[in-house]
């Protein structure tokens, strides 16, 4: 292939390149940047694109909203599974003489810090080891839970939350100036 073929297929390819490029894309006057001919349409966002579009646009309050969800969601279901546990007559299989091992290790920080020391025989601890269990292999769920709920809790909470502190900071400097 000679050096002028060459060119001309580059020129060529080029040419075909930003034929393509028009298609696909318009000017958009005010801006001066391009946007795809879907993205251009004014209609309102739905489904996932909505909140994906807010998430762009808070990214602060939605990760603060996960994280606190996150946490609710380990927390209150830890007591309501505890006290499930010990209402019922469920009963754990573990060895008597793990029970009793461990009860036993468990009795001198409980005496250390002025508690009461449990039985041999007392299924305390065994119904919190169970409840942490349940709860960590509850993660998946708690994660769904906590982005469900993440949109509706930034918007209602937290972004009000945040303005607020924002307004008091920007009251403050205005003040001390």
């Amino acid at each position: 292939m000679s050096f002028i073929a060459l060119r001309r297929s580059i020129t060529l390819n080029a040419k075909k390149l930003r034929a393509l490029r028009s298609v696909a894309f318009s000017r958009n006057v005010s801006n001066k940047t391009a946007i795809p001919n879907h993205q251009q349409h004014d209609s309102p966002l739905t489904g996932y694109r909505k909140y994906a579009q807010q998430f762009k646009s808070k990214p602060g309050s939605y990760m603060t909203s996960f994280a606190i969800l996150h946490e609710i969601t380990a927390i209150v279901p830890f007591p309501i599974i505890y006290l499930l546990l010990d209402i019922s007559s469920v009963k754990i299989p573990f060895p008597d003489t793990v029970v009793s091992e461990g009860n036993r290790f468990i009795n001198k920080a409980r005496v250390h810090y002025g508690y009461e020391p449990l039985g041999p025989d007392n299924r305390t601890m065994i119904n919190l080891v169970t409840t942490y269990g349940i709860v960590k292999a509850l993660l998946p769920v708690r994660i769904a839970a906590s982005a469900a709920m993440t949109p509706f809790f930034a918007e209602r909470l937290v972004g009000p939350i945040l303005k607020f502190v924002r307004k008091g900071f920007s009251s403050t400097k205005k003040i001390t100036h």
